[in-house]
């Protein structure tokens, strides 16, 4: 076995390594995303439930049954939320986990000699996954956002403040996402040229 040889197993068995790291990353992150686009949603339409329910009490409602009106828009608009959240949750468990060639290409790979085309295989959906995973956290990042406008406007009562905290909760989280891109595409084209070198 020469030098070269040896040196293009090295940087194929470190690839499926990291590749390995970055698809058990990636599961973790979506877990994360799902219990949070259940928050979100949960909340959002709790929100809006009492909100419409609570000023149809104020807009109809005098005296006593105020009270037990707007105590039964609290307690409905709480069924209307943990309801959504259950939708949102059995929506993103049919659509599934997004990056399934990612992982059927390394369960593929287990097992068996890595050969150079795999590795070029796996650095394409290692980067296809990076590009997939990039929208979706520019996604989260406005969800991010959205739940912390909630939070403060609610806690707060102060509409302008929870305003000026999601956005700043979004640019942060936007940023975030773009600087970790920025970094996983340095290191696919890093990966690429190394084992280009090396075959």
């Amino acid at each position: 076995m020469t030098s070269s040889e040896n040196g293009a197993d090295t940087a194929l068995s470190g690839m499926v390594k990291d590749a390995e790291e970055y698809y058990s990353q990636l599961q973790k992150r979506h877990s994360s995303e799902t219990r949070l686009h259940m928050f979100v949603v949960g909340v959002v339409v709790w929100f809006a439930g009492f909100a419409v329910l609570g000023f149809g009490a104020l807009a109809t409602e005098k005296g006593p049954t105020f009270y037990n009106y707007l105590v039964g828009a609290f307690l409905f608009a709480i069924l209307l939320g943990v309801g959504a959240a259950v939708v949102t949750y059995n929506n993103r468990r049919k659509r599934g986990f997004k990056f399934n060639r990612l992982g059927d290409l390394l369960q593929e790979m287990r097992g068996r000699q890595v050969t150079a085309e795999d590795g070029l295989r796996l650095m394409d959906a290692m980067h296809e996954a990076a590009v997939t995973s990039r929208k979706r956290r520019l996604d989260v990042s406005f969800e991010y956002g959205v739940a912390a406008f909630i939070l403060v406007a609610v806690v707060g009562l102060n509409a302008a403040a929870g305003a000026l905290a999601g956005v700043i909760v979004y640019l942060y989280f936007r940023f975030e996402a773009l600087r970790e891109y920025e970094s996983e595409d340095r290191k696919y084209e890093d990966s690429k040229k190394e084992l280009l070198l090396n075959l």
